[in-house]
């Protein structure tokens, strides 16, 4: 079993340093049991949001949801909140420059949407999100490794 466990280490490994990580966000996804994904989704988010700096309630509303597992059903109501807001700051990206402020924001709701989406899926319901949304939560980690915080 460990001898398997160090292959699918090596595996995720090659692809993240690859620049592959929607491969290396798959396959960390997939070998998570499906109680775990949403605290893992919500980690990575509270990682890149105290890195960040950024604090928006609607954010700290989704990880506590992600925190009980009876609240996981909230994760499409809070995904709808936060797609409102991606729009927006979309809208303000096509009609000017955005400052590098608002790009952070951006890729910060984006992450917190996918992680929404990770956690409502969690629920087994009937009209489930995309599947591979947890694997953007890993690609979005390796976005604010490689460009955000390239310099720590």
């Amino acid at each position: 079993m460990e001898q398997v466990e160090q292959t699918h280490l090596a595996k995720v490994a090659t692809y993240w340093a690859a620049g592959q990580p929607l491969e290396a966000g798959k396959l960390i996804y997939e070998s998570l049991p499906p109680k775990c994904r949403p605290r893992w989704a919500a980690g990575i988010l509270k990682l890149v949001l105290d890195r960040s700096g950024i604090r928006l309630a609607i954010i700290d509303q989704l990880l506590a949801v992600a925190a009980h597992e009876d609240k996981w059903k909230d994760g499409h109501r809070l995904f709808s909140i936060l797609r409102e807001s991606t729009l927006a700051l979309d809208e303000l990206r096509s009609g000017a420059e955005m400052s590098d402020d608002n790009k952070l924001l951006a890729s910060v709701l984006t992450l917190a949407e996918f992680s929404a989406k990770t956690i409502y899926n969690a629920t087994n319901p009937p009209d489930e999100f995309d599947e591979e949304s947890g694997e953007w939560v890993a690609a979005y980690l390796k976005y604010f490794a490689d460009n955000v915080w390239k310099d720590e």
